[in-house]
């Protein structure tokens, strides 16, 4: 009987081991299904030391379906400046752009729930500023620029340490109000990124507000790391090259879809912005703007990047690099952003020249999502309170036969 015992007490320990490892342990945030550019753009290895935890980014754009499971509990502050007396968390707009400000804020934040995508700062917060995109905006909506002005303030003025602007007017040019908003983004410490514009969408040139001093312009990259002409436009405004093909989204009215774009590689670069502020709070605006052009790398194809006093209008300072931009120290010489955008004005601003009201603010992507049932991506993936429960069935079973192989040896012994 001594030795039964023995050998039951050793049997509990061992079990014991063995359910204790089933239990779920805090770990680095996964990759949703398709999201390629994660582990391409080392954006996995940078959540080992940052998820976004504690930053505020903005995402003015159409508005954010907060009843999405991939965005429940992400939007902590919301307001409409359409004019149409929405909440900021009712997307608005047309067909082909109703969609977008729920997609961008999945981009820098989603939650990876079933089949959603990670955000490249899964833990970081989103404050809505909802707008009109595209066309047929309604005549009770005032101007969209004015929107945008106003918007950026409120953001400011709600904390935000990020605003991602996926949108754009097919001018370079901007109203004097601007001048203002954007100033007092810097003079608050805010870093301000922006898409340049979709060729495909007939841009020539980078949109504002991709051109205002000071803004980070993003255009697109393709899959293999080569600049994706439709997604993206020249100009000195493009700062960084982002990814743009085939970017898993949440879908405003449920679901998930694939973005195209430089839309899409914006706020992975808004994303990148918001992790390293989280990993280091005492960076300002301007020094992460340094850090981020500063440790891009070479693109894919392409001959050149800027050099000091020499902006290439293709690809700017390079493809965004997380891992590098989070490790890079703070290069020496740092610009401001306010000065820049205040030495425009000095320069610029000395007639009446005005940018004048344009039909749309545009999103910038290439086509519609495709909208895919998520079925097709959940049942492809184990589930994991399933697996835990599977093992602990395991272990339940495996204990019921050791006592009942005790108690026969000790019956032998007897």
């Amino acid at each position: 009987m001594r030795a039964a015992a023995r050998l039951l007490a050793v049997t509990t320990v061992v079990l014991g081991l063995v359910v204790g490892t089933t239990q779920p342990v805090m770990a680095a945030p996964k990759a949703g299904p398709g999201q390629w550019f994660i582990k391409d753009y080392g954006i996995d290895k940078v959540w080992k030391k940052s998820t976004g935890k504690g930053v505020k980014v903005a995402v003015i754009d159409s508005g954010v379906n907060t009843d999405h499971e991939d965005l429940k509990g992400v939007v902590k502050k919301s307001k409409d400046f359409s004019g149409l007396g929405k909440d900021g968390k009712t997307p608005i707009g047309g067909k082909t752009t109703i969609h977008h400000g729920t997609a961008v804020a999945g981009v820098i934040a989603g939650r990876g729930v079933g089949a959603g995508p990670t955000g490249v700062a899964p833990d970081a917060e989103i404050l809505s500023a909802s707008m009109w995109l595209g066309p047929d905006r309604p005549k009770e909506s005032g101007s969209t620029r004015e929107q945008a002005d106003e918007a950026v303030r409120w953001a400011v003025d709600s904390g935000a340490k990020v605003i991602n602007m996926s949108l754009g007017w097919d001018d370079p040019g901007w109203p004097e109000s601007w001048d203002e908003s954007f100033a007092y983004a810097y003079k608050k410490d805010v870093l301000i990124v922006a898409c340049v514009g979709n060729a495909s969408q007939g841009a020539t040139q980078a949109w504002s507000p991709s051109t205002v001093p000071g803004v980070i312009g993003v255009g697109g990259l393709d899959k293999n790391g080569k600049v994706l002409e439709d997604s993206t436009a020249p100009g000195t405004a493009v700062d960084l090259m982002g990814p743009a093909k085939d970017i898993p989204i949440p879908y405003y009215s449920g679901g998930y879809a694939e973005g195209q774009g430089c839309s899409f590689a914006s706020p992975v670069v808004s994303g990148v912005a918001a992790l390293i502020r989280s990993e280091n709070p005492d960076l300002s605006a301007d020094e992460v703007r340094a850090k981020l052009q500063s440790s891009a790398e070479p693109v894919d194809g392409h001959k050149g990047v800027s050099k000091k006093g020499k902006p290439d209008p293709i690809v700017g300072w390079g493809r965004v690099d997380p891992p590098g931009a989070v490790k890079a120290k703070v290069p020496k010489n740092v610009s401001s952003a306010e000065d820049e955008l205040a030495d425009w004005v000095k320069m610029h601003r000395r007639g009446d020249a005005k940018a004048e009201e344009t039909e749309t603010a545009a999103s910038d992507e290439t086509e519609s999502p495709k909208a895919l049932a998520p079925t097709d991506i959940v049942a492809t993936q184990s589930t994991p309170m399933l697996g835990f429960a599977v093992l602990g069935a395991g272990a339940l079973i495996a204990l019921v036969l050791m006592i009942i192989s005790i108690v026969a040896f000790a019956r032998r012994r007897r």
